[in-house]
């Protein structure tokens, strides 16, 4: 008795022989290059233009006005995203109607380093005074 697939093969008059099926060939590229061919393809427009506009700053800022379509949250995340894969650090600040962003100077990369201390030390100082806390009954 036939399986299912050989009753439809014979049905429709086509046979696949084992030995008909052709060779399959490949070619070696390195991962990067794999990663940015792959990605390249399904990468929004925007994100290619903000590729390109992230990596000609030099001693300018880029105003970014944003519609009411995109949140200033997901567009500052995708620009911290493509900044981090060409290795460029940026500095981005809110504006009305939009984002303003720019090549971060050493002062910009300190003046971060302490504010996440700063915020680091007064979440640890709120996390410890809710600890001990007496429990009301």
């Amino acid at each position: 008795m036939s399986n299912r697939a050989d009753l439809f093969f014979s049905l429709t008059g086509v046979l696949i022989m084992a030995d008909s099926v052709p060779a399959m060939q490949f070619e070696d590229i390195p991962l990067e290059d794999a990663r940015r061919i792959s990605r390249g393809s399904r990468m929004d427009p925007v994100l290619h233009s903000l590729r390109k506009k992230i990596l000609s700053l030099s001693s300018q800022a880029a105003c970014m006005p944003l519609g009411a379509d995109v949140s200033q949250t997901t567009m500052k995340n995708r620009i911290l995203r493509v900044a981090r894969e060409v290795n460029v650090p940026v500095t981005i600040r809110r504006i009305s109607g939009g984002l303003l962003f720019w090549r971060s100077s050493d002062d910009d990369l300190q003046q971060a380093k302490e504010v996440a201390t700063w915020l680091e030390t007064a979440r640890r100082g709120r996390q410890g005074r809710s600890r001990s806390r007496p429990k009301q009954a």
